[in-house]
């Protein structure tokens, strides 16, 4: 059976804290620091790129051509099953 002691556990002396004879007491905490820094100021030059991160300023090249692709280098013949499939899916 889970419960309550019967008989309650007498209360135990807290002891203070004890400080050295002279010694002035503890009024205050150092200050915590602050939840979010200062943002940094902006550079004054431009950022550099990262290397093997592509340059995205540039405009992004027209996507391939997968059904001319699979033509080429698959050796689809223009009438095949595949090319028929590949037509309808891309919509070339």
């Amino acid at each position: 059976m889970a419960g309550p002691s019967k008989h309650p556990r007498p209360a135990r002396a807290t002891a203070t804290p004890r400080r050295a004879p002279g010694a002035p007491p503890v009024t205050h905490r150092p200050s915590a620091p602050p939840a979010h820094p200062r943002p940094h100021p902006r550079p004054d030059h431009p950022h550099e790129p990262h290397p093997g991160v592509p340059d995205v300023s540039q405009p992004v090249p027209k996507a391939p051509d997968v059904c001319a692709l699979g033509r080429r280098y698959g050796g689809w013949r223009g009438d095949s099953p595949e090319a028929a499939i590949c037509d309808q899916a891309y919509g070339r």
